[in-house]
């Protein structure tokens, strides 16, 4: 056997270990090259607009992914999204009324929450008993109650 046999050889038996070492679950939730990972933001808020869509949309090409809506139920938040998305990045987005609205009609694969402190461990509850999968930041929780909650929810899903 030369090197360069070797070497194929052996890149395939590590990239079949490397597959076979993740659960049959993870491997389910790869997109394929044509999937694309829409993602939608639950509340629109300065960090939103300042920090959470400017850092997503430096690997939103690489990860195939894209914002297409917004769920807020303060209607000037709304109309604020989709002004402030079609200026700054030239795309229309949904506008969603609740949350319910979002994850009945808009079926997001994941959401970027960016709500008051007090409601992130509530909307990642909600999200992942909806089969999105969520970003939240810190403080997740404003007590161990809320905590315990969401974790519960996390451990009862795939998310």
């Amino acid at each position: 056997m030369n090197r360069r046999d070797f070497l194929h050889v052996t890149s395939v038996a590590g990239a079949g270990v490397g597959l076979l070492g993740l659960p049959a679950r993870s491997l389910a939730r790869v997109p394929g090259a044509n999937d694309r990972i829409r993602v939608a933001l639950v509340g629109f808020s300065d960090r939103a607009r300042q920090v959470l869509v400017p850092s997503f949309r430096q690997h939103a090409q690489e990860l195939n992914a894209e914002i297409f809506g917004v769920s807020d139920i303060w209607n000037r938040r709304r109309d604020e999204a989709q002004a402030w998305f079609k200026a700054e990045l030239g795309t229309e987005i949904t506008t969603f009324r609740n949350n319910e609205e979002l994850y009945e009609k808009g079926r997001p694969d994941a959401v970027l929450i960016s709500t008051a402190d007090f409601q992130h461990a509530l909307h990642a509850i909600e999200a992942v008993k909806a089969g999105a999968d969520a970003y939240v930041e810190k403080p997740f929780a404003e007590t161990m109650a809320d905590a315990r909650a969401a974790l519960a929810a996390v451990r009862a899903t795939d998310r």
